[in-house]
């Protein structure tokens, strides 16, 4: 009996041994699997990097998401807005770059005839016009020589007009070379009324409806040709001026003139700015020079005058 119990008992104490061996081989081998494999380290990263590749590419998809509802936001947002809105005038960038509106002026002079048949062209009646349409300077004009022809139908000015006229074309010549001065000029066949008065004014500073370019037509031999007024009015602002059996009217004409430039005034500035650049950085920098020397020689003495008639004038001091 005694031997028995000690078999047993021999049986579970190699029983013992052994399971705590095997349990002891099974720990060393798991540690050796899952940390000091030489592989182990690569798969960690492995599947770090994986995880990081879709949380990046969750990230970007989210964000390309919120920026397609952000811009369908602004289309909507612009298409709410009213009829009369012009992206161009709006644009902080286009604001920035136009002249100020203060520094446009719009000039238109009516003639009449002198000389033999009347063929000699004299200033009878000046306008300029601020940018608001609002009048500056109105006056006729007293003539030195005798109108054989007064044109009445194309300029509308009568004899009575000028019977009553004391304002001299030199007077006259002073207070409108300084209004104009350092102002951008804006009016139609302008060559025609500044060589009449006798003012230089530069290219740069001129905006002249009847010389510029998307506004005149293509004669049959390729060049462009001047249009009326009148023609542009009707066609470009919907609206007649200088209506048959009616008197035309300077004022009027240069309210036209005006209102033709601010209907492209972006694209104008932009177009003048590009003719200056090219003045400045091409072939041209004599011809610049010795025309900016012209002008202010033709400043110069045209202050002279404005000296002698502007202190004594009380229309300009209360234009200023």
């Amino acid at each position: 009996m005694r031997q028995f119990k000690d078999k047993i008992s021999s049986q579970r104490s190699a029983n013992f041994l052994k399971n705590k061996d095997e349990k002891k081989h099974n720990t060393s081998n798991n540690y050796s699997i899952a940390s000091l494999s030489p592989n182990s380290s690569d798969e960690n990263e492995v599947r770090q990097e994986e995880t990081g590749d879709k949380r990046r590419s969750r990230n970007r998809i989210k964000n390309r998401n919120q920026n397609k509802q952000h811009y369908r936001g602004r289309q909507g947002n612009q298409g709410n807005r009213s009829p009369n809105h012009s992206p161009n005038s709006s644009s902080r960038k286009t604001a920035t770059d136009l002249p100020p509106r203060a520094q446009y002026l719009a000039l238109d002079c009516e003639m009449v005839g002198v000389g033999p048949l009347g063929q000699k062209s004299s200033v009878a009646c000046v306008t300029v016009l601020d940018w608001h349409g609002g009048l500056l300077f109105n006056s006729h004009i007293k003539q030195t020589e005798p109108v054989t022809d007064y044109r009445t139908f194309v300029s509308g000015i009568t004899e009575k007009n000028l019977e009553t006229a004391t304002m001299t074309l030199e007077k006259c010549r002073g207070i409108i070379s300084q209004l104009i001065y350092n102002r951008i000029l804006v009016g139609h066949a302008l060559d025609n009324d500044l060589a009449l008065l006798d003012i230089a004014h530069p290219w740069w500073m001129t905006r002249d409806s009847a010389t510029y370019e998307p506004f005149m037509r293509t004669r049959h031999d390729g060049f462009l040709w001047p249009r009326k007024l009148k023609e542009l009015a009707i066609e470009k602002l919907k609206k007649e001026i200088q209506i048959a059996g009616r008197p035309h009217s300077s004022y009027e004409d240069a309210l036209a003139a005006l209102d033709l430039y601010k209907s492209v005034r972006v694209e104008w500035e932009g177009n003048m700015k590009s003719k200056i650049q090219n003045v400045n950085s091409l072939h041209y920098p004599l011809l610049y020079s010795n025309y900016k020397e012209q002008m202010e020689r033709d400043y110069i003495r045209l202050a002279r005058e404005q000296q002698q008639y502007f202190i004594r004038n009380p229309l300009l001091q209360r234009i200023q």
